[in-house]
């Protein structure tokens, strides 16, 4: 159950904003919003009637992202390539979680997240624990079937 709620949690798909949000969040205008997504460089979802336009979480982060380079000197087009791969990297940590997160533990006194079995030969569990800031491994055996 821990570990279907934790997916719910972190689920960004569920996660929409509307113009506004997206706008203050960002720091551009409606009009800048708009422009992207006509130029294809953000996408708002598909809504009914005349709705102002959504945006889930994924859309949110790029339109940061643009905001970002642009304002650290990248032209729009060059902004939008660098997030590629920023947004890339995002999906491949999300899958990651989504496919090996068991759970929250405790284990010798400290909270450890349950990464999974850490191979196929399922003899070990991985652990991550968090310390002041920093991440660390463990491998632990796992427990035998009687």
């Amino acid at each position: 159950m821990q570990k279907d709620l934790f997916l719910k949690l972190i689920d960004t798909d569920r996660l929409i904003f509307g113009i506004s949000e997206v706008c203050k969040m960002a720091g551009v205008t409606p009009r800048q919003l708009r422009y992207w997504e006509q130029k294809g460089y953000i996408k708002a979802r598909e809504v009914d009637g005349n709705k102002a336009r959504e945006y889930d979480a994924q859309m949110m982060i790029k339109a940061i992202f643009i905001k970002h380079f642009l304002d650290e000197g990248y032209t729009l087009s060059v902004a939008v390539q660098k997030i590629q791969k920023h947004m890339a990297n995002m999906k491949i940590v999300r899958s990651i979680i989504r496919e090996h997160f068991e759970g929250i533990e405790e284990l010798d006194g400290e909270m450890a997240v349950n990464l999974g079995y850490f191979d196929d030969t399922k003899q070990q569990i991985l652990y991550a624990i968090v310390k002041e800031g920093h991440s660390t491994f463990k491998l632990v055996d796992a427990p035998t079937k009687e």
